[in-house]
């Protein structure tokens, strides 16, 4: 029987990992709804799956770090997924970090606007070649979409053995946990 570990590098790890799965969730929901706007704002939430898996990958690579200090690179990155993707360490195979920066790294969560994604695609006054991103090659390129969905799929599956196992039943062990999480949350002021 696997005992489920409770740390605080795993717990943050987590929230980010279920964030990556509720978003990869919300993609497969929505994807067949289809409109230019919604299309855009369900691919934001692959990139959006992309940071979170990558910033959970993060967390359980960066075992010499404090995981304030961690918290903090994190932050200061944002929404990078080229530089979110080259802090991963996780897998001793960078492969597929290197294929989530290269596919990912021209596009930016910004997308979620209609006046940003509208521009980035079809930018006013100009001719399509003109556009920075590649409407037909993307988002509306079924197997390229879909292939990117997996990718993030495939980064999510990697780290999720991290997250299983029964939890303990000694409430001492679970009162530290959140102790410690409250610490954490105040010394980065997330409250």
């Amino acid at each position: 029987m696997k005992i489920k570990k409770i740390d605080l590098r795993n717990e943050i790890a987590e929230h980010y990992y279920i964030d990556a799965l509720d978003f990869l969730s919300r993609f497969d929901a929505l994807l067949e709804d289809y409109s230019k706007t919604k299309r855009m704002k369900c691919f934001v939430d692959l990139l959006m799956g992309f940071e979170c898996a990558l910033k959970a990958h993060i967390f359980l690579s960066n075992s010499t770090t404090t995981v304030e200090v961690v918290y903090k690179k994190v932050r200061r990155i944002g929404h990078d997924l080229s530089q979110l993707a080259d802090m991963s360490n996780y897998l001793v195979d960078r492969g597929l970090y290197e294929k989530a920066k290269n596919d990912l790294e021209e596009f930016n969560v910004f997308l979620r606007y209609s006046l940003d994604a509208y521009e980035s695609f079809f930018p006013s006054y100009l001719p399509r070649e003109s556009a920075k991103l590649n409407w037909s090659a993307t988002l509306t390129n079924y197997p390229w979409l879909i292939n990117v969905r997996n990718l993030l799929k495939t980064l999510i599956v990697a780290v999720s053995e991290e997250f299983f196992g029964y939890v303990t039943a000694d409430i001492e062990v679970l009162l530290e946990a959140e102790e410690r999480m409250r610490s954490f949350a105040e010394k980065v002021k997330l409250c």
